[in-house]
């Protein structure tokens, strides 16, 4: 144990100290980062998704040859593969899923699928999609693209899962969806059996979510996802009582039960779970994870009847640190960010997102893993570099955490955290880091004077790291190249010069960004928007006067302080709101809790008038 201790954490600093070596060289302009994010055993051939190379790949893993480069329309973000055929859901507002034949390599047709459609499935010739931004799952025809039937899940779905039968699917949502200031706040399930759609939450704390597997005989679910303490002040990082990581077991029988089990050892965390996946006989449960570059191979017969065992309500599994001991393995990748996990019931293969290359992992010995390169001349940006490193929890104190942790996609957890970062016993809502850099000072309270100073300070005070120049000035960098998301609240059409004045899309929104257009109801929203008053603190074009503001609203040890105005860009994805996040939406920041009209005369608005004006902002 002690050896293989030894070896993960070798592995682990060397890859931190080539990248690093490698922030100093200047990107290779001729080729960009392939980004693999899903993969898929197809007879004796690996299939791989190139995110942001637009391609799906069939490499022989044999050789480590590409036997085929399909190249598609879209960013792709997941695929189902039914015999000969690939469902690859792929783009953002936009999206589609592509039909594909992978043995002549044609694209046979597209279906529109929604914001950013992800985790397709296929079950007796229909297919499910999840459309993360549209917070619907789809079910289709699967050879027609037909729209049969659509459901609404809280939030941000992000996998998909259903029976053998076909009876029952799964969604699993990225994020909790209630406010935060409460005792409990938790990313949740969603089962349509019947067509009827039904919620169950998952454990407290949980939050993002982003793998989920149904074992083989449909018995039990299988979710990724991090197990946040947020209920205790940061100073416990060093317990292990920031943020755990989970894989949570659920019997399907009893989907109101989650079970989370904590992938963590004692004194090293296992960071960001990410892929999760069954062996075809149900006797392997792999996990993914993504921050500490890992990969935890699981006897899930034994996992269960542990379970069973030794379960007991005044000592729940979920706080048990070292719970997998003698039933996991867990196997340090030679690659960097792994996403998902396939196998072939001989080797277990996982992309590897920010290595461009997919690890090989022999199931009878684990010391036999090898690398796959996928695009050996690629060199990364700073911004790439940037990326890896905010995802990468070798930065922190026993591999807890990473940056995004707390700041999925660099955005938020929709929790409360008691920081050392501004001082012990005032929780606040985690805020985006998308145009941190372009709406300084930062933080609730304004405390750092730039993004840049924030950076450090987080490393230092939240991953207990005291971060070399080049590790802050790639992540800064990062975050700054940071791509809005457009609102799934726009209309999917390009805006005419007559529904923006003339003046595109700067008119009301930053520059350089491909947006749609707003809607009737939007359009009128944004002139209530100026009468209401709400443009004094949220001007054009981040929204953001970059002021701190008298509220009124902060409680405890803030009370009495002034506030940072948050920029709205984005602010539709970026939910709970206010400084403590007592705000579970939109409607409710700028009605239940803007009394005596503090942010913006709301109270006398009509209901129409107050339905534009929630439909405006929630374009931004």
């Amino acid at each position: 144990m002690k050896l293989t201790k030894m070896l993960r954490v070798s592995a682990t600093a060397l890859g931190c100290l080539l990248a690093l070596i490698s922030c100093r060289q200047e990107p290779d302009a001729a080729s960009g980062p392939l980004a693999p994010v899903d993969v898929k055993v197809v007879n004796h051939l690996v299939a791989v998704l190139g995110h942001e190379r637009c391609v799906l790949e069939l490499v022989d893993p044999a050789s480590g040859e590409k036997v085929k480069s399909i190249r598609l329309a879209q960013p792709p973000n997941g695929m189902a593969v039914d015999g000969a055929t690939a469902y690859v859901a792929e783009g953002g507002p936009r999206g589609a899923v592509e039909v594909v034949d992978l043995e002549s390599g044609e694209l046979k047709c597209s279906f529109p699928a929604g914001h950013t459609p992800m985790s397709p499935v296929v079950r007796e010739e229909k297919l499910y999609v999840a459309c993360r931004f549209d917070s619907r799952v789809l079910e289709m025809d699967a050879a027609t693209g037909t729209v049969l039937n659509s459901w609404n899940v809280p939030r941000e779905p992000v996998a998909l899962a259903v029976s053998p039968d076909g009876r029952k699917i799964w969604a699993a949502g990225h994020l909790p969806a209630g406010a935060a200031d409460g005792d409990f706040t938790a990313a949740a399930l969603t089962l349509v059996e019947d067509g009827k759609a039904v919620h169950f939450p998952l454990s407290n704390g949980t939050q993002g979510v982003r793998g989920m597997a149904i074992s083989p005989d449909g018995r039990y679910l299988a979710v990724a996802h991090v197990l946040s303490r947020y209920q205790v002040p940061t100073t416990q990082l060093d317990r292990g009582w920031m943020n755990t990581n989970a894989v949570t077991v659920i019997d399907t029988d009893e989907p109101d039960k989650p079970h989370p089990v904590l992938l963590d050892d004692p004194d090293a965390g296992a960071a960001n779970p990410w892929g999760v996946s069954f062996s075809e006989d149900g006797g392997k449960l792999f996990v993914t994870h993504a921050g500490t570059h890992e990969l935890s191979v699981i006897d899930f017969p034994a996992l269960l009847e542990r379970m069973k065992r030794e379960g007991r309500s005044n000592e729940p599994v979920s706080e048990r640190l070292g719970f997998l001991h003698g039933l996991r393995t867990r196997i340090a990748l030679p690659l960097n960010g792994p996403r998902s996990v396939a196998s072939d019931g001989k080797n277990v293969y996982v992309a590897g997102y920010f290595s461009d290359s997919l690890a090989e992992i022999s199931l009878k010995d684990a010391c036999k893993s090898r690398a796959i390169p996928l695009n050996g001349q690629f060199r990364p940006s700073r911004e790439k570099l940037g990326e890896r490193y905010f995802n990468d929890a070798s930065h922190c104190f026993q591999g807890w955490q990473s940056c995004a942790t707390c700041h999925p996609d660099g955005r938020v957890d929709g929790l409360n955290w008691d920081l050392l970062n501004d001082g012990m016993g005032n929780p606040k809502n985690t805020r985006t880091m998308f145009l941190s850099h372009r709406t300084s000072p930062v933080m609730t309270l304004g405390v750092r004077a730039s993004a840049e100073v924030a950076v450090t300070a987080g490393f230092v005070h939240i991953q207990f790291l005291e971060p070399s120049g080049e590790l802050a000035e790639c992540v800064n960098a990062y975050l700054k190249n940071m791509k809005e998301v457009p609102s799934p609240f726009l209309v999917a059409h390009t805006p005419s010069k007559q529904q923006t004045g003339g003046e595109g899309c700067a008119q009301c929104h930053a520059p350089g960004v491909e947006r749609g257009a707003l809607s009737e109801s939007a359009r009128r929203g944004r002139e209530v928007f100026k009468t209401a008053g709400c443009v004094r603190c949220h001007p054009h074009p981040y929204f953001t006067n970059k002021e701190l503001v008298a509220t009124g609203t902060a409680t405890g040890l803030d009370e009495g302080k002034s506030v940072l105005v948050p920029s709205l860009v984005e602010v539709w994805r970026t939910a709970p709101y206010l400084h403590d996040g007592r705000a579970k939406t939109i409607r409710e920041a700028i009605t239940t809790c803007n009394p005596g009209d503090l942010r913006g005369k709301t109270s006398s608005l009509n209901n129409r008038e107050l339905e534009d004006l929630i439909n405006y902002v929630q374009s931004l």
